[in-house]
């Protein structure tokens, strides 16, 4: 879509990306590979079958099906990877994880990263939760929160509003003459007359089903009260002017407990590796009894100003 556009991108899937600070600490190792084993190679570097198997299981199982359902997804992971074992043996070439200001920050990335992950071994969630009960009862309490975004589909006019007053006061006058004849044109032929955004307007401004969450703020509140078939219109936003029908509504149906049983179960488990962590530093504070002098603490608080 282009960067015209007030529709919002879908939100892309966010993976762990292991800083390189840390990777420098162990040596990566690719398994060996046979030609017809290699899924990806470049840079002097190649994955293996079983390089992209641990690859995979180094996600969080959420994000570990998302990728493999997903074809380009899936690939871009993998090039990913590629270039990170590039980059760091581009690093371990030039020595630099032996100088001492990086060694001095490894030592403080590997102390961060083994404070995490023993935190989460305090935090771990016994496999058998949640029961089937409790995700039962988690859905039942939240039916309201568990319904399917509402979907509009959106009949959009375009008008840039460009910088230079000259071009300005012609954006100005066209926005003008869509607004009066918008209530008796036909909105279609309207889009495909006057309509910047190309892609939109040869479909005689139909924007398709959009869910209201990928519906930037200020578009979703003019069409959220429109009526099948009403329009509204100059709309400002940082892209420009528009003008909206709406085509169709479809109201979002409420998911069932099958169709929400794996993310409950998640959040669930989520919410409890939560609880068990924070009672665990809870009673790490009170086991420690930490005192401070606050007189010392203020007086190095102002040498350091």
């Amino acid at each position: 879509m282009s960067r015209q556009s007030p529709f919002l991108p879908v939100v892309q899937l966010s993976f762990a990306v292991t800083t390189v600070a840390l990777l420098l600490c162990q040596p990566v190792q690719a398994a060996a590979a046979t030609a017809v084993d290699v899924i990806a190679q470049g840079g002097g570097v190649t994955l293996a079958s079983a390089d992209v198997r641990a690859l995979l299981q180094a996600l969080p199982e959420a994000e570990r099906k998302a990728v493999s359902a997903d074809a380009a997804t899936f690939e871009r992971l993998v090039r990913g990877e590629i270039a990170n074992r590039a980059l760091l043996a581009e690093a371990r070439a030039k020595g630099f994880e032996k100088q001492a200001e990086t060694q001095a920050q490894l030592a403080r990335v590997r102390d961060e990263a083994l404070l995490r992950l023993w935190v989460a071994s305090q935090s771990a969630v016994p496999a058998g939760y949640p029961t089937e009960p409790d995700i039962k009862a988690a859905y039942e309490a939240n039916q309201q929160q568990l319904a399917a975004p509402t979907q509009y589909r959106i009949g959009q006019i375009y008008i840039a509003l460009p910088d230079d007053p000259a071009r300005l006061a012609v954006a100005l006058h066209k926005a003008g003459e869509v607004a009066a004849r918008m209530p008796a044109g036909d909105f279609a032929k309207l889009a495909q007359e006057y309509s910047e955004h190309a892609e939109s307007a040869g479909r005689g401004g139909d924007m398709g089903y959009l869910p209201d969450n990928q519906v930037a703020p200020e578009v979703l509140a003019a069409v959220r009260t429109l009526k099948t078939g009403e329009s509204v219109g100059p709309v400002r936003t940082a892209q420009g002017l528009h003008f909206f029908r709406l085509l169709d509504r479809r109201v979002g149906a409420t998911l069932t407990l099958a169709e929400a049983h794996d993310a409950l179960a998640a959040a669930l488990r989520a919410r409890r590796a939560n609880e068990l962590g924070q009672a665990y530093l809870a009673a790490l504070n009170a086991r420690l009894a930490i005192s401070v002098n606050q007189i010392e603490l203020t007086k190095l608080a102002s040498a350091a100003h």
